[in-house]
């Protein structure tokens, strides 16, 4: 009867002791995803002014960018 006893409790304490995994995020749907690739873009864009300098001039900046010269 003992080693039935330290045969349960070996076998089933392991088991009880076993948490449980903490739940992860679902993931992304197609539309989030490209949401936000957009944003990062859109955040790399914004921050990068000299990243692409073939694309903009001696100031700076892009042609559609120069506010006009006129008064």
């Amino acid at each position: 009867m003992a080693k039935f006893i330290i045969v349960a409790v070996v076998t089933t304490l392991p088991v009880l002791a076993q948490t449980t995994p903490a739940p992860t995020a679902p993931p992304l749907t197609d539309r989030e995803r490209v949401q936000a690739d957009r944003a990062k873009a859109a955040e790399d864009e914004k921050g990068a002014p000299i990243t692409r300098p073939w694309d903009r001039d001696a100031d700076g900046k892009r042609p559609w960018e120069r506010k006009s010269s006129k008064p």
